[in-house]
């Protein structure tokens, strides 16, 4: 596998290695409740972390995608320049929202590390603080590429 398309499908392998964290975790937590009541909070928690690293990956795989949230009834009365202008200024706002995600969340992640806060299962919490920072990062990435892909599809209508 070459490193663009791992690149490319990073985002993909860790939802998906997630998705299934989770159905086994949640699987286990409901055995453990019935055989194993003291250990029930256990994999339910390994769940939730696993839970919130897929949640914040999602945010680059939906802008990779160009699957992101808009509400484009209005846009689209407008001309073709200007929904140009629109796209950059959308990817330009989300990579501004995402910095301050991070900007907060390395504060978090460094308060955390300070405290040494730990979870039932001993885990330290950083790590899953962490996925905000990367989530968004990875999501920062991808829309440059939008940017850039829009840049070239301009320069070829021209050309």
């Amino acid at each position: 596998m070459s490193k663009k398309v791992f690149f490319e499908t990073i985002e993909e392998n860790i939802i998906a290695v997630g998705i299934i964290i989770m159905g086994v975790m949640e699987t286990a937590n409901a055995l453990c409740k019935l055989v194993f009541p003291a250990g029930s909070g256990y994999p339910e928690e390994l769940a939730c972390y696993a839970y919130v690293w897929v949640a914040f990956l999602c945010a680059s795989f939906c802008t990779k995608r160009s699957a992101n949230i808009i509400v484009d009834a209005l846009a689209n009365l407008y001309p073709e320049p200007v929904k140009k202008g629109l796209n950059y200024l959308q990817y330009i706002l989300d990579i501004g929202m995402s910095a301050l995600f991070i900007y907060g969340g390395i504060l978090y992640v460094g308060t955390t590390i300070a405290n040494k806060t730990v979870g039932k299962t001993g885990f330290p919490c950083w790590i899953v603080y962490l996925a905000p920072i990367i989530g968004f990062g990875l999501n920062i990435v991808r829309d440059v590429q939008k940017i850039l892909e829009v840049k070239a599809a301009q320069s070829a209508n021209v050309q």
